[in-house]
């Protein structure tokens, strides 16, 4: 009897110590989250789709000079650039895709849409999108 009694202190102090040992932990963890305003700074990372906001435009064939394209709003909102029947609303970048949701107008088909393209490439003065069969798409920012 007396080695049950002492198996069972055994065990519930070891519980005790680990139980302690894992709030300590926990505490430990928490005050490493806490910053000290006086000597550290918050730094925001641009958001992956910070680079696609702006006007993309690209020649109109046939009518070179005449550019066309879209203009990508850092609120989610998308504005068609000399397009008349094709009015983009709104875009979303999910990973490397770009979603760009619209609706055509004056024309038979007329109706919702969404683009869904593959960004390729962008810099501050490109944007290479690869489009439906691996159709290439060029544009330039517009100021």
């Amino acid at each position: 009897m007396k080695a049950q009694t002492s198996i069972l202190a055994a065990i519930t102090c070891i519980s005790s110590l680990v139980a302690c040992n894992s709030n300590d932990g926990q505490k430990q963890q928490e005050d490493s989250t806490k910053t000290n305003p006086a000597t550290s700074a918050t730094v925001e990372k641009p958001a992956p789709g910070d680079k696609l906001i702006g006007k993309w435009v690209q020649p109109i064939p046939g009518q070179e000079p005449d550019k066309q394209g879209i203009q990508l709003n850092s609120d989610g909102t998308a504005t068609s650039i000399n397009m008349h029947t094709l009015i983009y609303e709104k875009w979303e970048l999910k990973g490397d895709t770009l979603i760009m949701w619209n609706h055509t107008t004056g024309v038979k088909a007329a109706g919702p849409g969404i683009d869904t393209t593959i960004v390729k490439q962008v810099t501050d003065s490109t944007l290479i999108l690869l489009g439906n069969g691996g159709m290439e798409l060029s544009y330039t920012r517009e100021k």
